[in-house]
């Protein structure tokens, strides 16, 4: 890995930056959620809700995913990145759309502001895209892990298009389909299709092999990949047409796959060499299982009769901070430091000692920050069933103190120098 990533690997000054403004952003994000509690009471279509979810969505997670994937493809695919120019038009983009977005559904206004968020964003997913398949492109090889990440991609531009073609529909309506029904396609494209696709290109590849397991099963991520995708759309054409027996069916299909992958990681789990998992990976097996809630929850909220709207708000916190962020906080400790390790010691092993990437961190603190996040948005989201404000606001505190952890060792990485 060290060879093919020191001779692939885009300029550190790219990739960076995604890692430090996703950082700042989750923190600025719960702790507005913090000052608004009311945001997760309400019904699920409210500005400030909008307005935090699109910051986290895209301000936190695409963010560093965007800087992840521009770093790790490289190394998966084994060969440099297409443009680090694409990477960082992207980057800028994405910055400004994510900023434009959560300002306007703040106000709720969706006039110019909304429109003009969209299209930042839909051209900052282009880039990216380009930049993926460039890359694609010019290595020979094929892999399930290849394939799971283009299709994600491809699901994130199909997102970043039904949210401008949704913002456009605000101000000039044109379609006959409720907002809620056109959003509930827009968030599961993005919540399923993209990131938990993308999770699932990335980890299958990266996951065992941060653990060390050999010799794995590759028929859960063969049953995974058609699963996934055609549940997923089977769910959301059905989603269009109010057809509530191709929902169930797509909904089943599509967890079917999720299980299979968690599966794979069972395995990969079982067959590890490294039997102790270090503080970014604990995090990141927390966030798998953690993803068995939600999956549960939104069977749920199908079957479940007269069930308030905080079961889905619940459902959607879980998918997104529960999930996702866990997942991501967990994985910067894993690719964040062999960045700058890189940087700071490339062709200096074996002339003098040099610390290991895992030494460029607190790792107490992070299991510390682990903990708090996992207790932080557990509470918060039985509060959000319980529709109990006071509570929603110790959860948060709880994940703005871990958070806060994470920036910290976040800025320690990043400001590491060698000193030899």
């Amino acid at each position: 890995m060290q060879e093919a990533a020191s001779h692939n690997a885009p300029d550190h000054r790219i990739i960076v930056p995604h890692f430090v403004i996703g950082g700042l952003v989750i923190l600025l994000t719960t702790v507005l959620l913090f000052l608004h509690p009311d945001a997760l009471t309400g019904h699920f279509f409210n500005g400030k809700l909008l307005s935090l979810t699109h910051l986290a969505a895209l301000g936190w997670v695409t963010m560093v995913i965007f800087g992840a994937l521009c770093q790790l493809i490289p190394v998966i695919l084994e060969t440099p990145l297409y443009s680090e120019k694409f990477a960082l038009i992207s980057l800028l983009l994405l910055t400004t759309g994510a900023v434009l977005l959560s300002l306007s559904f703040w106000q709720f206004n969706f006039g110019i502001l909304l429109v003009t968020g969209g299209l930042c964003t839909l051209l900052s997913t282009a880039f990216l895209v380009a930049n993926l398949v460039g890359t694609s492109l010019k290595s020979p090889k094929k892999t399930l892990e290849k394939k799971f990440i283009i299709t994600a991609s491809l699901w994130l531009l199909f997102t970043c298009f039904a949210g401008l073609t949704l913002a456009i529909n605000f101000t000039t309506p044109f379609l006959s389909q409720s907002h809620l029904d056109l959003l509930k396609i827009h968030a599961h494209a993005g919540l399923v299709g993209w990131f938990v696709q993308l999770i699932i290109g990335v980890g299958s590849k990266l996951l065992p092999m941060f653990m060390i397991s050999h010799e794995l099963k590759t028929t859960p991520l063969k049953i995974a990949y058609p699963a996934i995708n055609m549940g997923l759309i089977l769910a959301l054409v059905s989603e269009f047409f109010a057809f509530k027996m191709g929902i169930l069916t797509g909904v089943i299909i599509t967890a079917a796959g999720i299980l299979s992958f968690i599966f794979y990681l069972i395995q990969a789990y079982k067959k590890r060499v490294r039997k102790k998992l270090d503080a970014g990976m604990k995090q990141s097996a927390l966030a798998f299982f953690a993803l068995l809630i939600p999956v549960s929850l939104i069977l749920l909220i199908f079957f479940g009769e007269n069930l308030h709207t905080g079961f889905v708000t619940a459902y959607g916190f879980l998918v997104i901070t529960g999930f996702i962020s866990s997942l991501i906080m967990g994985q910067t400790f894993k690719t964040l430091p062999f960045i700058i390790w890189l940087k700071e010691y490339r062709g200096k092993m074996g002339k003098t000692k040099i610390p290991l990437p895992k030494d460029l961190y607190s790792e107490k603190s992070v299991n510390l920050q682990t903990w708090l996040f996992t207790t932080g948005f557990m509470v918060v989201a039985a509060a959000v069933i319980l529709q109990n404000l006071t509570v929603i606001q110790f959860g948060t505190g709880l994940m703005i103190v871990a958070l806060l952890i994470y920036n910290v060792n976040v800025f320690k990485i990043v400001f590491h120098k060698n000193k030899s």
